[in-house]
């Protein structure tokens, strides 16, 4: 699904990221690799490959939008180094023509000097003309500028009728600001609010919908 921001096009992809075609710029937010060892560590049953769909998820994405920039827009990785960054070295190693910029966000933690050796940015924040890129949300809105973020996991209620109910995750829209979707596997979701002032996109298995 393609909308328009300050004059500029966006894709919200069904694979809960979002897509700037002028600048061949890809956002995603919120992927927590190193989740499922991370919780193995502290005694937590989660097998290891529960998250490996979120490499596949991501490559695929890569060679879908075969972007030139890409945003992760904070928590990439869960917690602490451990053996996820091999996984993660070799997905990144497939795609040197990617110039890539971190948002540091609550959980990342691992030391810079690593992605800078693999030729990875951080930043607090990325800040054009018209866009901010942060991984939480501003708690200032800017008066002009649209606030792209990340952190809260947005997830939305869908009614289905018969006492039934399915919450999905979706890209949360208001005024100044849009909050993607966890990209990780093994993230939740935060019911988010709706009224007139939100518009509220959620993520199917094949497409964006919006709910009206």
């Amino acid at each position: 699904m393609t909308i328009e921001i300050s004059n500029h096009q966006f894709t919200l992809l069904y694979e809960k990221a979002l897509y700037k075609p002028d600048e061949r710029l890809l956002v995603v937010a919120d992927v927590h690799l190193g989740k499922a060892n991370h919780f193995r560590k502290e005694g937590i049953s989660i097998p290891a490959e529960a998250q490996y769909a979120d490499y596949k998820n991501l490559e695929t994405l890569f060679r879908k939008t075969d972007p030139l920039k890409v945003y992760f827009l904070g928590d990439l990785f869960h917690s602490s180094i451990n053996r996820d960054w091999h996984y993660f070295t070799e997905l990144i190693g497939k795609f040197p023509q990617i110039s890539i910029t971190l948002v540091q966000g609550n959980h990342d933690i691992i030391d810079h000097k690593l992605f800078k050796s693999l030729h990875i940015s951080v930043t607090p924040s990325i800040e054009d003309d018209e866009f901010i890129y942060t991984h939480e949300p501003l708690k200032k809105q800017h008066p002009i500028k649209t606030n792209i973020a990340g952190h809260i996991h947005p997830g939305y209620v869908l009614s289905a009728g018969a006492r039934q109910s399915l919450k999905l995750p979706c890209f949360y829209k208001t005024e100044n600001m849009l909050i993607l979707p966890a990209f990780g596997v093994l993230t939740g979701l935060y019911s988010m609010p709706r009224g007139e002032a939100q518009v509220i996109y959620v993520a199917l298995p094949d497409k964006v919908m919006l709910v009206k």
